[in-house]
């Protein structure tokens, strides 16, 4: 017979992280310090959002782009938080999370050939969009800090790069853009005539007095960028699958195009909980976010008592410990761990070629629950 796709045979690996999970499949005795999933609970609003349209038998096919009420809600939240103006009836389209929000950029934006620009390790799903699309992914290696190399950076650009994706605050190392940064950032995308790609799911989780960047912001750049966000993570909603990307006419209208032919839409009813979601206060998350860097705090106080060497994150809920003290790579670390612990961990690899001497731990999960796996990882380590 004919062969099946070679992409996703050959250059498209099953995810680690669902791998971690099929090894706890009926163990009760794990903690799984892995998944990128807040646990406290949706807030009613979105709840009740979902079940009032569900009771309207709103269960038809939404607008491709989105309900105009929703659309006009993220207009004003851009607006508002952002500082992001926009028209929603020309910048803004819903889509199937944050994931599908790639999807759609990566679409709109690329041809085969083409080439864009990450700062590594980061965000396991850039890496593997790429082929895709016929996209090759140049990775730049990141700061001993997790920062931004920008030096690195331009001596990688070639005539073939087309875009540079960030993620801020950062999915695997916590890391978040300074002022200083975004603006050498902007510098480079103008100078080299690129597109940004800036997935800021995590805005809301940023700690000690730092404030969250957006790059759309710039007016300079705004027709150069595509801004991508969720309803996942500041309403603990990633079961929802709803998200947004924001973008200069001529990119949504592409992503509309892609949208309309692959999935046809988003989750009607669930629209309507996303709409009251985000017509609520953000101060709702001012007491999650304080439990939240009580967390990164207990975490990096503890992960450097076991003897790791690990930065303190400035955002997300993602920690990275460096491994190089113990001669063992992340992938047998988190077997290992795991088996012999019960401790679901993931293993720097996936993240990126510049990784595998590091650990992603989520810190995502209750205090009771971290202090017991930190527990088990020192006498993990101890017994190397």
């Amino acid at each position: 017979m004919k062969e099946l796709s070679i992409t996703l045979k050959e250059k498209t690996p099953k995810s680690k992280i669902r791998e971690l999970f099929d090894l706890a499949a009926g163990r009760a005795d794990v903690i799984s310090l892995g998944i990128g999933q807040p646990d406290f609970d949706t807030p009613e609003p979105a709840i009740n959002g979902n079940i009032e349209a569900l009771k309207k038998n709103i269960t038809h096919y939404a607008p491709t782009r989105g309900i105009p009420e929703l659309l006009e809600q993220i207009e004003y939240k851009l607006r508002e938080i952002n500082d992001i103006s926009v028209d929603w009836k020309e910048n803004i389209i819903v889509t199937n999370g944050g994931s599908q929000a790639l999807t759609l950029t990566f679409a709109s934006l690329f041809n085969p050939g083409d080439q864009f620009l990450l700062f590594s390790p980061n965000f396991v799903s850039y890496f593997y969009l790429g082929p895709f699309f016929g996209v090759e992914v140049q990775e730049i290696k990141r700061r001993e800090d997790f920062g931004p190399d920008f030096e690195a950076m331009r001596s990688a650009l070639t005539e073939k790069t087309k875009a540079i994706l960030i993620n801020s605050p950062n999915n695997p190392t916590g890391y978040a853009f300074t002022q200083n940064e975004m603006e050498e950032l902007v510098q480079i995308i103008l100078e080299y005539d690129l597109y940004l790609i800036s997935d800021e799911v995590y805005e809301n989780y940023i700690y000690d007095g730092l404030k969250h960047i957006s790059p759309g912001s710039m007016n300079e750049i705004f027709e150069r960028t595509t801004t991508l966000n969720a309803m996942s993570k500041l309403y603990s909603a990633t079961g929802f699958r709803l998200g947004y990307a924001v973008a200069k006419k001529e990119i949504i209208d592409l992503m509309e195009k892609y949208h309309q032919y692959t999935v046809a839409g988003t989750n009607h009813a669930a629209q309507y909980g996303f709409l009251e979601a985000l017509k609520m206060d953000n101060k709702f998350f001012d007491e999650i976010l304080a439990t939240y860097k009580k967390r990164r705090d207990f975490s990096y106080e503890r992960l450097k008592e076991i003897g790791f060497k690990v930065i303190k994150p400035q955002g997300a809920f993602y920690i990275m410990p460096s491994l190089e003290k113990f001669n063992i790579s992340s992938e047998e670390f988190s077997m290992r761990l795991m088996k012999e612990k019960g401790v679901a961990v993931v293993p720097g690899n996936i993240f990126g070629s510049y990784s595998d001497d590091h650990l992603r731990i989520s810190y995502a999960t209750e205090m009771n629950k971290l202090r017991e796996a930190m527990n088990r990882i020192e006498e993990f380590v101890n017994n190397l």
